[in-house]
């Protein structure tokens, strides 16, 4: 494993949570849809300003839809999180975002969907992924 990698993943939880606390404080402000907009023209800006002064690689191969699927799953992604922590708590949204998110990337790599390379789960990551599921049960089940 690279150090900087799991660094880089760690902060951008991180980032995750707090983006997530900020979008359910603006949902409660502006509404779920209105918030979701402003953050992404925000997103939107700060992209395009990357893209204007930042060097970039040269598009060397043509795009195919699934490479622009991340487009589409973002809105329902600020959505789904902001109503999550509205009406849970960061805590309990994060915990269950967190195991799904863990979860659906097992089973990605494992059958090496959407062009990635096979990854056979081991048996110590299956066992990892049933302390994942016990562990949002107990989070899930306080009150």
């Amino acid at each position: 494993m690279h150090l900087l990698a799991i660094l880089a993943s760690a902060l951008s939880g991180v980032f995750m949570a707090l983006q997530g606390l900020f979008n359910a404080k603006l949902a409660e402000k502006a509404g779920l849809f209105r918030g979701n907009l402003y953050v992404h023209l925000i997103a939107l800006l700060l992209a395009f300003m990357l893209f204007i002064f930042l060097p970039h690689p040269v598009l060397r191969t043509k795009l195919t839809y699934t490479d622009l699927l991340g487009g589409v799953l973002a809105p329902a992604i600020i959505l789904l999180v902001a109503y999550g922590i509205a009406l849970s708590g960061t805590f309990k949204a994060t915990i269950a975002i967190v195991a799904a998110q863990t979860l659906a990337a097992a089973l990605l790599d494992n059958f090496g969907l959407f062009g990635l390379e096979k990854k056979p789960l081991s048996w110590l990551e299956i066992g990892g992924a049933i302390l994942i599921i016990f562990g949002v049960y107990l989070v899930l089940r306080s009150k």
